[in-house]
């Protein structure tokens, strides 16, 4: 036999030995020896709400006032993302995430994605000032605010 037989002989001898020994192995090492623990005990998680004083350190509170801010009165004083309100005596607060984030907003259709996220985060964007690029195929979503956002700051064309 040649010099290059005896190596694949090799070869093939060392990965029988490896998968033989990783199947040997597989019986002592099975998840049957983790303890049983039961539901809610972390097992699957500790998932909750977030408690009201979770949310006012985690989200500035920003009183949603759409008509003031559209006359110039009122305007907000933190920048950021809309990610959810709350509704009161005192009327809609916006909670407002003022850390430097991003967003990729996926929805089926009808579920409010325009409505309920796009518009607000518009509205306390021309609030604030904030610049923002808004791409879109939709032609109600710049129509809906294209004079406010003619009064209140700079377009720019790309």
């Amino acid at each position: 036999m040649t010099d290059n037989l005896w190596i694949l002989f090799a070869a093939a001898g060392v990965m029988v030995a490896v998968i033989v020994t990783l199947s040997l192995l597989g019986d002592h090492y099975t998840l049957n020896n983790i303890k049983s623990k039961t539901v809610g005990d972390g097992q699957h998680g500790t998932a909750r709400w977030a408690t009201d004083a979770e949310i006012r350190k985690t989200y500035a509170l920003v009183p949603f006032q759409v008509s003031d801010w559209r006359v110039g009165k009122n305007l907000p004083d933190v920048q950021g993302l809309v990610l959810g309100s709350t509704s009161g005596k005192n009327g809609i607060t916006a909670l407002v995430d003022k850390d430097d984030v991003h967003c990729l907003m996926i929805g089926a259709s009808g579920v409010g994605k325009t409505a309920y996220f796009l518009y607000p985060n518009l509205e306390h964007a021309c609030a604030y000032g904030m610049s923002f690029l808004l791409r879109t195929q939709r032609v109600t979503s710049p129509a809906t605010t294209a004079q406010w956002r003619r009064n209140t700051m700079a377009i720019m064309f790309l």
